[in-house]
């Protein structure tokens, strides 16, 4: 019969577990987890801020959990590494109940996506959010890897549940002072003028002011371009006139809820930049419109381009 044998050792946080069997020349297989434990589980939460929101988790010797909120976005989940603790492919990621916790049943958060190097592991808001429920629930996120390759170790790292909600209650009071939108999202904007003249909607309005918050909320944003258009009926000269009167009513509104007018350059055009041929009824109030674009130094809190992005799509076997 085959002879079993478990040794454990812990050392800054890793805890190695030996598992021989055989008759006579038995064969070791080195399995290696990853936890913070009683002693050093710590959670961090950014400052409330409207543009984005951060919970962090160092998993020694592993790397730090990310959990991100991006404004006018979902919950997202980074596991950013030291080394490559896991191996690139695939791993499982299960919650799992603490020693204190034992009897638990486990529950099965789906396969994840390992990348390479810097690339970590990168998680989108339906898994994100089952992370976060198990955590109150006082479950560990665990990820899970046993390479098919048997010379590699199999691999278990997990958040630790331990002093998770103080900062997870930072977290939803960060949450709540979100805006609604990105710089993504709100960069290049349009006020079109279907009906002619140049009058704007009470939801034209609305989206004017929803600019003007992100701009006080984000100082990577320095200059504000507004440039008015007409269709090509009547002459260039009205068509001009009326591209000036549609600019001067959107950029009067945007200064009037408070935008720096030292930031804004305004440009009239008429009919020489249509979007569209002139040659429906549809197509002229498509070319009646006033663009908005926004101009920046740096980036934003939060802002995808400061780190690469992973797909986050599982494409290969583990080797």
């Amino acid at each position: 019969m085959p002879l079993t044998r478990s040794l454990a050792k812990t050392s800054r946080g890793i805890h190695w577990l030996a598992i021989a069997s055989g008759l006579l020349l038995p064969s070791v297989i080195m399995a290696a987890e990853f936890g913070a434990g009683i002693g050093d589980s710590e959670w961090y939460a950014t400052e409330p801020s409207p543009l984005y929101c951060e919970l962090t988790h160092p998993i020694p010797e592993m790397g730090t959990a990310r959990f991100t909120h991006r404004s006018g976005e979902d919950l997202k989940f980074f596991l950013e590494p030291l080394g490559q603790p896991l191996r690139k492919g695939r791993a499982d990621l299960m919650a799992l109940a603490p020693d204190w916790k034992a009897g638990e049943a486990p529950l099965d958060l789906g396969a994840v996506t390992v990348g390479e190097g810097e690339d970590g592991v990168r998680i989108d808001s339906p898994q994100a959010h089952l992370m976060i429920e198990s955590l109150n629930r006082g479950m560990n996120p665990t990820f899970m890897q046993t390479p098919k390759d048997t010379r590699y170790a199999p691999v278990r790292g997990h958040l630790s549940a331990l002093n998770f909600k103080p900062a997870y209650f930072d977290y939803i009071a960060c949450r709540g002072e979100l805006l609604p939108v990105n710089f993504d999202q709100i960069a290049r904007s349009s006020i079109g003028f279907p009906g002619g003249g140049f009058d704007i909607t009470a939801d034209d309005k609305e989206m004017l002011s929803l600019i003007v918050r992100y701009i006080k909320a984000d100082p990577s944003v320095k200059y504000v371009f507004l440039d008015g258009h007409s269709d090509s009926y009547g002459s260039r000269r009205d068509n001009r006139k009326l591209s000036k009167q549609r600019t001067d009513t959107v950029l009067n509104y945007l200064l009037n809820v408070g935008l720096d007018e030292t930031m804004v350059t305004a440009r009239y055009h008429g009919e020489r930049y249509p979007i569209v041929p002139n040659t429906s009824k549809a197509n002229r109030a498509k070319n009646r419109r006033v663009t908005i674009r926004l101009e920046r130094e740096g980036l934003a809190p939060g802002d995808p381009n400061a780190r690469p992005e992973y797909s986050g799509e599982f494409d290969g076997e583990l080797q």
